[in-house]
């Protein structure tokens, strides 16, 4: 190379320089970390770097001394040296172990460089590098991949490794089973193809999380890790949705991010969480809705939880308002009750009690069959009481009322044959009056005896009357009626004998409550019931009147069968009245009992009511303390057959079993108007075109009995349709439907040839009465 060339490189000027050559190589083997050495061609040292000596723990000058055979234990540098044979210059790299001062080992890596010195012989140049932390970073990796193998291989979490790109380096023989790709290559594929999220949901969330855990970082230690866990739905198995958590993790390594996929199976988790879930919902509904009152308390006698119906019989709102009560103190009217049974609870670990006397929060008396049982902890102690409490207040009531109704049953039979054949007696003295008053013998004088004795039999007969319906032996006249309309139609009656100080509340159900009854006999009983309640208040207070529907099959097993299981139509009238104690109501239905003392009462009112409800299979309670009114409720069996003004309803949308051809292009309204008619009892065929329409009916002609048109369709309308079918069917019924006013030009033509319009929008009703008319009109032409 020459200068006037251009070519001669920096390298060779600065050759060209021995003193700055000479001045710069000191500079950098003093400056190197690895040893540096010049030996001679028998490896004695003619040159030792600082950071050699350093490296071997000696001093270089002591190096200069010795041989390199007596640092190189591995004898590294005579294999080297033999390795590059005769030429006079050479260079090889080698591992070897170095010996320090203290005879510890050193792991090294030589550069080894031959030259020849002219007249002196050859020369060695080495390049001492220490191995053994890199050897030691090697080993632990090594060490490293094999327990991360063992581990991947043995866990039951799912593991998969990703590079930059999200695609899959590694999957673990737990995240192939979950995927079910156990046979299959998984390598090099998008993390999302891997895990196919089962919904589109799923794979957003997926990818929204595989961007939060891969940022843009310059810090090789720093991992990023999602701060929740995903619940995903992906493919496993056989194609089988399966639920996984799922969390990931991403770590920069040198300057490439990896990111740590960790998911684990949880669809039997799940399912048995949905199932637990589900089992709660029911059993807490369950406790929140069963009729009897269900509770948790301490068993020193506070209330932990209670549900609707406990909250209903004690009379609070609120279950805050209950859980800061004293059990014993508060509910129960002799505490020394609950400290016995506590004792019971305890001792056998369940205890139950019958007709306990219990109280509401206002005062009132109820009376309850209880049973609770005891929750041990893991040493045996009690720690809370779960009961059951059941109101047998109506049922002691009833069981009452039954006893007093059986004392008395045997006197109304007596009453009722009594008054049967007074009746024939009667019938006697009236005929035999009647005889004398025509007799010639007959003075006007005992004329006026006579006809006073035809008043006081005819008197007489009324309150016989009373007494065969006291004793139910009087004949009914049943007919199926609305019982909340019965009472409605005698509201303005009840006012006429109240009175004006009297308030009247009514409360009748919109919807029909249907039974069979007398209506003049359970009028009768009524009025009976208001005018009791009218004497009662003494001319001022609130009657309330109210008609319901009540179940009683669980009072049935309580009363031996003496009032008969099923629904109820109830009755109620209350006054705000005298009210009376238990002695007396035992007595109210007893003939001829009365609290009246001027002696112008029979006695015979409560009587009748009794006898008109029981000869329609009904009972009646009645609830009075005194001084807080009396609520007596009529029941009367449920009738399951229609009432008159139900028929008369159903006959405005009767149906038919016609069939009827449905001709419209809009899906919806032809499946409607199908669907209607079809409820109705018609057989209805549908076409959504006017070609279809006459398609069908000319395949069953004879079958059609009607069809139901829409003028405008698409391709042959309703027009076109109807004369067609004309020609085969002259005498078939059809109804048009149009959208247009009936006073467009086209739709009065129609008209005026007496073709039968609805025009849209229309009712089903409508259109089922429309149908009906037409359908009945024809039979009744044929017929003439």
């Amino acid at each position: 190379m020459t200068e006037k060339d251009g070519s001669i490189s920096e390298f060779d000027r600065l050759f060209g320089w021995p003193d700055v050559c000479r001045s710069l190589f000191r500079v950098l083997i003093t400056s190197l970390r690895e040893g540096f050495f010049i030996t001679d061609g028998e490896g004695a040292f003619l040159y030792a770097s600082p950071s050699l000596g350093m490296m071997l723990d000696h001093d270089p000058g002591r190096l200069l001394r010795m041989s390199i055979d007596d640092v190189d234990a591995g004898k590294g540098f005579r294999g080297a040296f033999e390795a590059m044979g005769v030429e006079s210059y050479g260079v090889s790299t080698y591992e070897t172990t170095f010996k320090r001062k203290g005879g510890e080992p050193v792991d090294v890596e030589v550069t080894l460089a031959r030259y020849s010195v002219p007249a002196e012989g050859q020369r060695c140049v080495g390049l001492v590098r220490h191995t053994g932390d890199r050897k030691r970073a090697e080993m632990a990796l090594r060490e490293s991949e094999e327990r991360f193998k063992l581990f991947s291989h043995a866990s039951q979490e799912a593991l998969v490794l990703l590079n930059d790109a999200g695609k899959v380096l590694y999957a673990n023989p737990a995240a192939l089973k979950i995927t079910g790709r156990e046979d299959r290559r998984v390598t090099d594929i998008e993390i999302s193809e891997f895990l196919r999220p089962y919904q589109f949901s799923d794979e957003q969330k997926l990818q929204m999380a595989i961007a939060e855990v891969m940022p843009v970082s310059t810090i090789a230690e720093e991992m990023v890790g999602s701060d929740r866990v995903l619940d995903l739905s992906v493919v496993g198995a056989e194609g089988v949705e399966t639920n996984i958590e799922l969390c990931l993790l991403s770590e920069k390594v040198g300057d490439k991010w990896h990111m740590i996929a960790l998911f684990r199976d949880v669809t039997e988790k799940k399912n048995a969480l949905e199932r637990l879930r589900r089992s709660e919902e029911k059993f807490r509904r369950l406790f929140e809705e069963t009729k009897d009152a269900v509770f948790v308390s301490t068993p020193e006698g506070r209330i932990v939880d209670i549900n609707r119906a406990g909250l209903d019989l004690f009379g609070f709102r609120t279950k805050e308002e209950i859980l800061d009560l004293d059990i014993a103190q508060d509910l129960y009217c002799n505490p020394e009750d609950r400290a016995s049974f506590r004792a019971a609870i305890e001792k056998y670990g369940s205890a139950s009690m019958h007709d306990l006397a219990l109280k509401r929060r206002d005062g009132t008396v109820i009376v309850v069959s209880i049973t609770v049982n005891a929750v041990y902890d893991d040493v045996g102690n009690v720690v809370i009481f779960h009961g059951i409490i059941r109101d047998l207040t109506g049922i002691r009531q009833l069981e009452q009322q039954v006893r007093a109704f059986q004392k008395i049953d045997a006197v109304r039979e007596l009453i009722g044959d009594m008054a049967h054949h007074f009746n024939n007696i009667l019938n006697i003295i009236v005929g035999n009056a009647q005889l004398a008053k025509i007799s010639p013998d007959c003075t006007d004088e005992m004329g006026s005896y006579l006809s006073a004795i035809e008043e006081e039999v005819f008197r007489a007969a009324d309150m016989v009357d009373a007494l065969l319906a006291s004793g139910s032996r009087h004949p009914m006249d049943m007919k199926t009626v609305d019982v909340g309309s019965v009472v409605r139609d005698f509201e303005k009656m009840v006012r006429r004998i109240i009175g004006d100080g009297i308030t009247i509340v009514l409360s009748v159900p919109s919807t029909p409550i249907s039974a069979k009854i007398d209506v003049a006999r359970i009028a009768q009983a009524f009025l009976n019931l208001v005018v009791n309640a009218r004497e009662a208040m003494d001319g001022t207070g609130t009657l309330t009147i109210r008609v319901y529907t009540e179940d009683m099959t669980d009072v049935t097993t309580a009363l031996d069968g003496k009032i008969v299981p099923g629904s109820y139509v109830v009755i109620s009238v209350s006054d705000t009245g005298r009210g009376m104690d238990a002695s007396l109501r035992e007595k109210i239905f007893e003939p001829f009992y009365t609290t009246d003392a001027s002696g112008e009462k029979k006695g015979l009112g409560l009587s009748v009511v009794l006898g008109i409800v029981k000869q329609h299979g009904g009972f009646v309670i009645c609830d009075s303390e005194e001084g807080r009114g009396t609520t007596f409720k009529v029941y009367l069996p449920v009738s399951e057959e229609k009432t008159k003004v139900q028929r008369l309803m159903e006959q405005g949308i009767a149906g038919g079993t016609e069939m009827v051809l449905i001709g419209e292009d809009e899906d919806a309204l032809r499946k409607i108007a199908a669907d209607f008619l079809q409820t109705l009892g018609y057989r209805v065929v549908t076409a959504r075109n006017g070609d279809d329409a006459l398609a069908l009916f000319r395949e069953k002609p004879g079958e059609i009995d009607m069809a139901l048109l829409d003028i405008a369709m698409p391709g042959m309308n309703g027009l076109d349709v109807y004369h067609e079918i004309k020609k085969v069917r002259p005498d078939i019924d059809v109804l048009f439907m149009t959208g247009y006013s009936l006073d467009a030009a086209n739709i009065s033509t129609i008209r005026n040839q007496g073709i039968s319009i609805i025009r849209k929008p229309f009712t089903m009703t409508a259109l089922a009465r429309r149908i009906r008319e037409i359908l009945d009109k024809e039979k009744a032409v044929r017929t003439d």
